[in-house]
């Protein structure tokens, strides 16, 4: 796990390269903050990062 104890944030995770990104830094180890401007598709990839094993949380861009 190349990026153990890495913490990061990704822009644009709900979907296409942002979302790529994401599952990819999580699956090295690192803990992510999710950014999208989608909460439903957003917090579904982060869902599906922690199901993997992953460590990520999401924020809403539109409402903060």
């Amino acid at each position: 796990m190349r990026l153990a104890g890495k913490s990061g944030v990704v822009t644009g995770t709900s979907r296409g390269l942002g979302r790529e990104i994401l599952r990819a830094a999580a699956a090295e180890g690192a803990r992510v903050v999710a950014l999208a401007r989608s909460a439903t598709t957003g917090a579904a990839a982060v869902e599906e990062v922690r199901a993997a094993g992953g460590d990520a949380v999401f924020l809403d861009v539109r409402r903060h």
